[in-house]
């Protein structure tokens, strides 16, 4: 709505793609009213009125995450896919995410990047000073690959979003000196490389 003119129920370019699902209300005095598809992707308050919303939304799932951290992992796995898809595909809202998208290990405990990052520094680092994470997309057909890896009291994530693969490479370009290696892609003593002899 543009000063309570109804003007479109398509809202591409003003909700962020990942986002396509909240429901609401805009009303702004600042959307123009001679409204083509291209015009409004163009014009400069439509992209405020998106980030604003991306912000919005982030602000809010970090006070949700902050009031009730138990609550909030209750609801993950139901909104996991969406902040995922937004880390993706907005910079800003992959900074913002960092203090309240969660990674789930083979023991069902739920972490934030960084807790993650300060429990694995010290046992994860290679002869080369790489931090190795280690991560599962199938519990069950890797069960074996992860025992493994625990019995060497490595931690390993769980990593099974149908985005998984785009999700590693934006982590990994974000995340410095560290790579994501797949339980099963090779022998336990490969995964992580250590300088002591086999």
């Amino acid at each position: 709505y543009c000063n309570q003119v109804f003007v479109t129920d398509s809202l591409e370019g003003v909700v962020p793609d990942f986002l396509a699902l909240l429901q609401g209300v805009i009303d702004s005095p600042d959307i123009p009213l001679n409204v083509s598809r291209s015009a409004l992707q163009t014009d400069s308050n439509v992209k405020k009125i998106s980030a604003h919303i991306s912000k919005k939304v982030s602000d809010r799932l970090q006070d949700m995450f902050k009031k009730d951290r138990a609550d909030f992992e209750s609801k993950w796995k139901d909104m996991q896919i969406i902040v995922e898809y937004g880390m993706l595909s907005d910079d800003k809202f992959y900074d913002r995410s960092q203090n309240f998208s969660l990674f789930k290990t083979v023991d069902d405990k739920f972490y934030t990047m960084n807790e993650f990052s300060d429990l694995i520094k010290d046992l994860h680092k290679d002869k080369d000073g790489k931090t190795v994470y280690l991560y599962t997309n199938n519990l069950d057909a890797q069960h074996m690959y992860v025992s493994k890896a625990q019995e060497r009291g490595y931690q390993v994530l769980v990593l099974d979003s149908p985005i998984v693969s785009h999700l590693i490479q934006k982590l990994e370009t974000k995340l410095e000196n560290t790579s994501f290696v797949r339980v099963d892609s090779d022998i336990i003593d490969n995964l992580i490389k250590k300088d002591e002899k086999i």
